[in-house]
This record gives C-alpha cells, structure tokens and sequence, in this order.
C-alpha cells in the first residue's frame, strides 16, 4: 500500500486528465467507501471493491471530456512497496458550470471528439463488461428522482438555470485527509465562480457542513432524501450556497 512521502508536504492542485482516471477511481471508491449516500447506492461495494472503483474511474472519463464540468485533482509523491516514489491522486472535486458561460465551458474540439468516443467506448463495454453486483437499482432510480427534485426546488426558477458553479462530488483519500485538501478544492471552485461572477452551490452530507461554512457556503435549505440511510430514514442532505457579493438577488429584483 503506498503512502504519502513528507519530504514534499504541499499537493500539487491542477485540472484532471484522462491519464488521471485509474488514480481518481481509487481515491473515489477509498473516500467513499464509508459514506451513507454510497452506501446506499452500493450496498455491495466492500465485498467487490474493485467495480466500485470502477465506477469512479468511467464517472471520471465521461466528466473529464464534458464541456461543463471540471475536474480538480490534488497530487501528491508517494512511496510504493518497492521504495519508488510515485505521484497519487489524493483527492478531486467535480465543479459543473450551470447556466452562464465560463471560459472553461466553451466548445473543445478535441473534448467533443473524445466524448463521443468514450461514449461509444461506454456502449460497447456494457456487452462485455461483468454484470454490476455492486449496486442497488431502486435506490439508484429513486437518486435521481431526488436529483431531479433537488434541481426543481432549489436550483431551477421559471425554466433556468441558478447561473454556478455546483460541487457534483468532492473525495479525499483516507491517507491524506486532515492536510486541507478538500478545503482548498473547495476554494479553488469558489475561486472560480468570483472570477466568473456568479455564485456556487453544491448538496452536502450533515458531516461535511462545517468545511463548506468556513468557506462561505451558507446553509438555504434541507433536504431528505427518499434513498434511505443505514437506520433506515431518508438521508438528510443540506443545501448550500456560497453567494458572490458582486452578484444581483434575482429573487428580489
């Protein structure tokens, strides 16, 4: 098992890329690995960890050549059992563009090229790939009826867009949490929507609310979701904005 090196304590924070997909699954499924939400949507993940990261590594590929989504990763040298120093994804955070423009957002040829081709990639592997023993479809279906009843009460007003920056998912390895790191991915969104002009968002769990508030993010509503936790009561997921005070209150103009 490698582990993070102390002769290089700062990580290394820049935008994800397709080589970074093996190094963003694992840090995804270890992060995850104890979450309630996860655990709901992947009942089965600790007796076959290796689709659960699986499933990070194709959320990555598709995200990473989506126009409207960013990935931050922070890195960090680590050595192997070998003694060998290594680079190792320690944690990442998915940022989408929501209803204005960024320049990050615009039109990439070759990110539109390599979309279609990881779709088709996708397609084809579903008639090989091993049946997903991980997972739980009704809890599945019943996430995204949440998703979408999330998007419609808080996000959404008259058919658009709230113009953000929103936090789909932030992960930090478990060998380098308690070093800032998903603090400063968090700034580094936050960063983003200043610079932008627009404001940023993102659903938590109860234990992440103190990070997100001493970064700004300020609580606007509560949510219980209909998929159910491990004391079988929907779990609650506050919602969280981070206004831009160079921003309008369209609700109130």
């Amino acid at each position: 098992m490698a582990t993070p090196t102390t002769t290089h304590p700062e990580p290394i924070y820049r935008v994800a890329t397709l080589d970074d997909i093996d190094g963003i699954g694992e840090c995804g499924a270890d992060a995850m690995m104890e979450d309630d939400l996860f655990g709901a949507l992947y009942p089965r993940r600790k007796s076959n960890p290796a689709q659960f990261s699986g499933y990070f590594r194709k959320r990555a590929r598709q995200r990473i050549v989506d126009h409207n989504i960013v990935t931050l990763v922070a890195e960090l040298p680590v050595v192997g059992e070998d003694g060998l120093e290594r680079k190792m994804i320690a944690g990442f955070a998915q940022w989408q563009r929501f209803g204005g423009y960024s320049v990050e957002t615009k039109w990439d040829p070759l990110k539109a090229a390599g979309s279609k081709i990881i779709s088709f990639q996708d397609w084809a592997y579903s008639f090989i790939e091993p049946k997903d023993e991980t997972s739980d479809p009704q809890a599945i279906a019943e996430f995204m009826e949440d998703f979408e009843e999330l998007e419609n009460r808080y996000w959404r007003k008259d058919g658009k867009e709230h113009d953000r920056w929103h936090l789909q998912l932030l992960a930090v390895h478990s060998s380098a949490r308690r070093r800032g790191i998903g603090g400063r991915l968090v700034e580094l969104g936050v960063e983003k929507a200043r610079r932008d002009g627009c404001d940023a968002s993102l659903e938590a769990s109860p234990m992440g609310l103190p990070l997100y508030k001493s970064k700004g993010f300020e609580v606007i509503g509560n949510y219980t979701m209909k998929v159910k936790g491990p004391d079988g009561n929907g779990i609650p997921t506050p919602v969280l904005l981070w206004k831009n005070p160079n921003t309008v209150d369209s609700s109130k103009a």
